[in-house]
């Protein structure tokens, strides 16, 4: 080993020996420096950032970039440059330019010369110039940043005359809008006239003045759309025209509301109809106006036409006869008759006898008489007036009116033929006939000493007669009995009662029209009891009978004319006492 190898052999030995650097140590020298380079830029960075933004903010005598004004980028000018662009947009030419303006179909303009517009060109130089400079630093500094991604469209400085706008947007307003028209229908001389209606129309005042005052400020001359604001009138509906058109007609007839006597007629009205499909057709058309025609029922009878046949006729009526020697009987007869008298029943009213006559009362004049209770014949409050009820059943059965309540005798009567009485009793038997004919019917009663007359007066548009006709199904002749009465003289006698026949009969309605029988109805089956004769007699007289005599003859008509009455002879009444 030569010896400069052993110095450095030596050297080796002698001296401490370097290891070699690790990896990682390497690594992270590099991202000390690499940290150290970045923080360096981003500082750099930020003070550039800053003092650009400073710079910008508060030494930069230009516009911010991003400003505009108008239709103008006034972006980075001076004040020179921004006059220069503003004046060539806006200086000498702005009051001639138009602006148009469309509400609807309508088409309308205005010019900037009309409404006093002129720009302040130095006055809109320095609001561009103020934007970003007023505030806080941020502010400022948000403002100058913001605009390079947002732009600020600023309005021109401007000179306008706001009362000249107003009478221009008023002058638009009358000639668009219009109130709207409802709806309607009437109708008159059998047809309805119909009206659509007409749509109304209402403009945005505020809304097209705040747009044109926008557009003019900030040199907007675009078309203004103005907002026209529509009302339509409601739908016409044919099922509820129809609805409250068509009535039935009312025909003419008497007011018995305004004069309970007959004296008052009420015209009538018309009936109307009309079809709901022609009201469709109609409605559905393109025209506003339409009309559809109606039929129309008249009444049958104007007010004089009705009133010259207002109970013109009598259309049934009856006599009978009673015993005026019979003071309590007569009383009640004329009583019930005088009540009865001027009842008016309209088509369709039923008249009840019981509520024409009312309580058999003494206080009301009534008084005693003959009345049948059962087997016997007793005094009651009402006695007679069955001969009124009766005479009105003849009457109504004559005139052909329809009999809705009525009972026979429990014995027969003279003063009507058998089937053709009507007996009552307050609160059990009643006598009621309803009128069934077109016209209203009057009871009219009079009376003279010894009888009594009915007449029903109607209006009858047909010759028309009727007969009852009465065939005797079976009848029972009375008996004579002898009672013993030793009250009587020796050898006397006297009549407690008389005999009745008995009858059972069936009755026929038949109804002539001009002579011709056009229809023949069963009316009624009467069945009166057989009463018989009662003697009153003393045994002790050797002469006297003591064995009843042969059967009686019957007493009562069967035939229709009325017979006499026999005077005191008892009778069904209405004095509440029960009949049969």
């Amino acid at each position: 080993m030569s010896e400069q190898n052993q110095k450095k052999g030596g050297a080796h030995v002698a001296g401490k020996r370097q290891a070699p650097s690790s990896p990682k140590k390497k690594t992270q020298r590099t991202a000390v420096v690499g940290g150290t380079v970045l923080a360096a830029v981003l500082a750099l960075v930020i003070v550039a950032f800053c003092g650009y933004t400073a710079y910008g903010v508060l030494l930069n005598n230009d516009i911010f970039k991003g400003v505009h004004m108008g239709e103008c980028d006034l972006s980075g000018m001076d004040r020179a440059q921004a006059r220069t662009a503003l004046e060539e947009a806006y200086g000498g030419e702005t009051i001639d330019r138009t602006l148009d303006i469309r509400v609807g179909e309508n088409a309308f303009s205005l010019t900037a010369r009309e409404c006093g517009l002129a720009y302040d060109i130095p006055g809109s130089i320095d609001l561009a110039f103020a934007y970003g400079r007023q505030g806080g630093f941020l502010e400022r500094a948000r403002l100058f940043w913001s605009t390079r991604a947002h732009p600020a469209q600023l309005e021109l400085v401007t000179v306008l005359d706001s009362k000249v706008l107003q009478a221009r947007v008023d002058e638009i307003a009358a000639a668009v809008e219009q109130p709207l028209s409802p709806s309607s229908y009437h109708y008159a001389d059998g047809a309805i006239t119909l009206d659509k209606g007409r749509a109304g129309y209402s403009l945005d005042q505020n809304g097209l003045l705040a747009l044109l005052d926008s557009k003019l400020r900030s040199a907007d001359f675009t078309p203004a759309e103005g907002i026209l604001n529509s009302a339509q009138p409601a739908a016409l509906s044919a099922a509820a025209i129809a609805q409250a058109v068509n009535t039935e007609v009312v025909q003419t007839t008497l007011d018995l509301d305004a004069d309970p006597t007959g004296g008052t007629v009420r015209a009538g009205t018309p009936g109307v109809r009309v079809d709901e499909a022609a009201l469709q057709a109609a409605i559905n058309s393109d025209n506003r106006t339409e009309t559809v025609p109606c039929t129309v029922t008249q009444p049958d009878y104007t007010v004089s036409e009705y009133k010259a046949l207002l109970f013109r006729d009598v259309l049934g009526q009856c006599t009978t006869d009673f015993n005026p020697g019979n003071k309590g009987r007569t009383t009640n007869v004329l009583l019930a008759t005088d009540f009865c008298n001027g009842v008016i029943l309209m088509p369709g009213d039923v008249f009840s006898y019981n509520e024409a006559v009312g309580p058999r009362t003494e206080e009301r004049g009534f008084k005693y008489a003959t009345v049948y209770v059962g087997n016997s014949a007793e005094d009651g409050l009402g006695g007679g007036i069955c001969q009124v009820s009766s005479t009105i059943y003849y009457a109504a059965l004559r005139a052909d009116l329809q009999i809705v309540e009525r009972y026979a005798h429990s014995r027969m009567v003279t003063y009507v033929p058998l089937g053709e009485d009507a007996t009552v009793a307050w609160g059990s038997k009643d006598f009621r006939f309803a009128n069934n004919t077109d016209f209203p019917i009057k009871v009219v009663t009079s009376h003279r000493t010894g009888n009594l007359t009915v007449k029903l007066y109607g209006t009858s548009l047909q010759n028309k007669t009727v007969k009852i006709e009465t065939t005797v199904l079976s009848k029972t002749p009375f008996e004579v009995v002898y009672e013993v009465d030793e009250t009587l003289s020796p050898g006397t006698e006297k009549v407690k009662s008389n005999g009745y026949t008995g009858y059972k009969t069936e009755s026929y309605r038949v109804v002539y029209i001009d002579g011709v029988e056009v229809s023949r109805t069963k009316e009624n089956t009467s069945t009166y009891k057989k009463f018989d004769k009662v003697i009153l007699h003393n045994p002790k007289t050797p002469t006297a009978p003591v064995t009843p005599v042969g059967p009686g003859e019957p007493e009562a008509p069967v035939t229709e004319p009325s017979v006499p009455d026999t005077p005191g002879e008892p009778e069904g009444s209405g004095g509440g006492l029960t009949l049969d």
